[in-house]
């Protein structure tokens, strides 16, 4: 299968992972909130990121 990402695509969707992730930690420090949760959908993003598919 033929990697179809430029190299920007890529890096911009391995940053936006980063970030959606980086919410996850909410979860865990300061105000428990239920939208923190939703920063597990950042490894969509950085997975296909970082695989090119």
């Amino acid at each position: 299968m033929r990697a179809n990402l430029t190299v920007r695509l890529r890096v911009a969707r391995i940053m936006l992972g980063v970030f959606l992730l980086s919410l996850v930690t909410l979860a865990f420090e300061g105000p428990r909130s239920p939208l923190a949760w939703l920063g597990l959908v950042g490894l969509v993003p950085l997975v296909v990121g970082l695989t090119g598919y």
